[in-house]
């Protein structure tokens, strides 16, 4: 995962816990006082009804033994202030007096222990009420019901309640829709703030990757590549000191390169004339003469061992990018020019070419490393052994294998 894609993500999961710890209480304080405000409307609109008609009522219901008289302006009161509510109006003996419904008949007993909001008003006292406020379930109406009963009260006596039945219907589809605009308010804030997050997390992520892409450069041996120190203070300070490296890497490097070249330019000299004196000993002959020419083949191998560095510092000097190679040439060329030193060792070479396979390669370093396989396989087995070199593929892989039938090491 990139750092840019690392930080915006981060951005996005602190985003999501802050909109979310925000949202949840607030939600749940915008219900509440939806709810609260909810009740009190109902709870107005019973204690207005009941204050306009607190004289009827107290006319209506007055005697116990005599059935209930409405008068119109009851129930027309009921009627213009019901709405989307069922208001029922009742006097002090639980008898209904009106209903907006009108599916109560006016004398019909609303104390019968299905209504325990009526109930509870006249169980307060007696000279006051009580307002009472519930919720429940309605099995009538399948729904859940708000309930307000207010106590009608005249001259400071009790004479009957309105009681106020509300759907929360409403309140619910109320909830759902400031929950939906919470909701579509958090993801707007949520996504603003990834299209922030991931232009910022651009301009931090930028400088970064021009940093990857010199260091891909030096790594593949482009020395001279640099950074720009951009972007933030940490960023450009990791620039500079990746710049220092590379400079630093740089002239070690080329320190080494020209030791490795005076160095055996310097011991050519002197070697030159050391083979010169072993070759004068051996002229004159006797014993000195065959100590002499053992010294030789060890100048011979120090020779080689300086040839080899010399080759060292050229490589590491060229910046050499690679092309194809076909292995099959490559055997054969190795074998073709091996194969007079192998046959004056006493021993013989032999190609096997297994179809036609090719690499990317330097073709100098690879032509080299099979030389020195090649070489060491001739110089280290006995006489008689057969030095193979095959090239082909194993199961698509390109292979180039140097095999004798020596004893091994």
């Amino acid at each position: 995962m990139s750092l840019r894609a690392r930080l915006v993500l981060a951005a996005a999961y602190l985003l999501v816990v802050v909109v979310v710890a925000l949202e949840l209480p607030l939600g749940s304080a915008i219900l509440e006082r939806a709810e609260a405000t909810y009740r009190s409307q109902v709870l107005s609109l019973g204690a207005i009804v009941a204050s306009r008609i607190s004289d009827d009522v107290a006319r209506s219901g007055a005697d116990p033994a005599v059935p209930p008289t409405p008068t119109q302006f009851i129930n027309r009161t009921v009627r213009e202030n019901a709405g989307t509510t069922r208001i029922i109006v009742v006097d002090a003996l639980g008898r209904v007096l009106a209903d907006s419904d009108g599916q109560a008949a006016v004398g019909e007993s609303y104390l019968d222990g299905d209504r325990p909001e009526l109930e509870a008003v006249f169980e307060g006292p007696t000279t006051r009420g009580t307002i009472v406020i519930e919720q429940r379930f309605s099995a009538d109406l399948n729904q859940e019901l708000l309930y307000v009963a207010v106590p009608v009260l005249h001259n400071g006596e009790l004479t009957g309640a309105v009681r106020v039945s509300a759907p929360t219907a409403q309140l619910r589809d109320s909830a759902i829709r400031n929950s939906i605009r919470l909701g579509v308010i958090g993801l707007g804030v949520i996504l603003a703030g990834l299209a922030l997050a991931w232009i910022l997390a651009g301009s931090l992520a930028k400088p970064v990757r021009a940093l990857e892409r010199v260091a891909l450069r030096v790594a593949a041996g482009d020395l001279e590549a640099r950074a720009q120190p951009a972007g933030p203070k940490e960023v450009a300070t990791l620039a500079r000191s990746f710049n220092q490296m590379a400079a630093s890497l740089s002239a070690n490097l080329t320190a080494q390169q020209d030791f490795f070249a005076n160095a055996s330019h310097q011991l050519r000299t002197p070697l030159t004339g050391l083979r010169l004196r072993l070759e004068a000993i051996q002229e004159e002959g006797g014993f000195a003469a065959q100590q002499a020419q053992k010294a030789e083949l060890e100048l011979d191998r120090l020779s080689k061992l300086i040839e080899d560095l010399l080759e060292l510092a050229r490589a590491s000097s060229v910046k050499d990018s690679g092309s194809t190679v076909e292995l099959t040439e490559l055997a054969r060329e190795a074998v073709d020019r091996w194969s007079a030193t192998a046959q004056a060792a006493g021993k013989r070479m032999r190609l096997e070419i297994d179809g036609v396979s090719t690499v990317w390669a330097s073709p100098a370093d690879l032509g080299h490393v099979v030389d020195n396989l090649v070489e060491n396989a001739i110089r280290y087995c006995p006489e008689g052994t057969e030095v193979t070199v095959e090239a082909g593929s194993h199961d698509g892989v390109p292979r180039l294998v140097v095999s004798d039938d020596g004893p091994g090491i």
